[in-house]
């Protein structure tokens, strides 16, 4: 059953809106469409906004401990048969979605449906946000205690990870440095190429491909849309997908018998305040999910 479990996790630590992101998404009735259980929130936070100096990153001591408080959720929930559908927060809820899946003995690969790689590391950085890199800790690169937050690392084998829906590097010279630091073993494919190859064709594509080696999780940060169709995000940037071209791509990655969970990040509430955005947002899952 699809399990609806909150993260309300901001890795800058400044108490920005997209930890409100989970109660304004049940607000709008994704629950009640999904006809999900709910299993709440997971309670801690990260509050720090300091850069801790020596791994980098900042809240170094509440993110880890939030990381596995969801880790433990996740190992839960899985162990009683749901399907978790994470509402962030951010992305670096992935460390503590890996980490539960860890923690129960089993491994999976990751579509990542996201407007940025999120492959800088501790000094590449430019502010220190997990949310900056949680994808280069996933697979190997990182200060210990998070790369090695349940068990040795990688948490995700690169060769089971493809990153989709990126922008170019052509457009902007911060995505081509921070695309520069993805190995050639990550598969990733820009927005503009998604476009031109037919969004639904590609997530077939895709499905296919990573479903035929093993399990997969499906992440979908929000920003992977253009700033015209969803300016109630963090970063809002244009070159992203349009709202339809999104359901296209990642409805065939939602139906696919390889699919272990859902996480869903970077939904800005405070840049939505009569609710429109919120509504679009719980309207696309639903098409995709339901």
């Amino acid at each position: 059953m699809l399990s609806v479990l909150g993260a309300p996790f901001d890795s800058s630590g400044s108490d920005r809106g997209e930890g409100r992101a989970p109660d304004a998404l049940r607000r709008a009735g994704l629950v009640q469409r999904l006809g999900a259980r709910d299993l709440g929130d997971v309670a801690p936070r990260i509050t720090d906004s300091k850069r801790e100096p020596t791994s980098g990153v900042i809240g170094f001591a509440e993110l880890r401990e939030s990381s596995l408080a969801l880790a433990v959720a996740i190992a839960r929930a899985l162990d009683q048969q749901n399907r978790p559908l994470v509402l962030g927060g951010d992305c670096c809820l992935l460390l503590g979605i890996f980490g539960g899946l860890r923690l129960i003995g089993r491994e999976a690969g990751l579509w990542f449906v996201d407007g940025h790689a999120d492959f800088y590391d501790t000094r590449s950085s430019p502010n220190g946000e997990a949310a900056d890199m949680e994808l280069a800790m996933l697979t190997g690169h990182g200060p210990p205690g998070l790369v090695d937050l349940v068990g040795p690392p990688p948490l995700v084998p690169p060769e089971r990870v493809m990153i989709l829906g990126h922008r170019r590097a052509e457009d902007d010279k911060d995505v081509a440095e921070e695309l520069g630091y993805v190995p050639a073993a990550i598969e990733r494919l820009d927005a503009r190429s998604i476009e031109e190859r037919g969004e639904g064709r590609v997530g077939r594509d895709c499905e296919s491909r990573l479903a035929g080696l093993g399990p997969a999780w499906l992440h979908l940060d929000l920003d992977v849309l253009d700033e015209q169709a969803l300016p109630a995000l963090t970063y809002p940037q244009p070159g992203g997908l349009s709202w339809n071209g999104f359901i296209e791509l990642v409805r065939p990655l939602a139906a696919s018998t390889a699919l272990v969970g859902v996480s869903v990040a970077d939904f800005e509430p405070d840049r939505d305040p009569d609710g429109v955005h919120a509504a679009q947002v719980v309207d696309a899952l639903v098409q995709v999910l339901g």
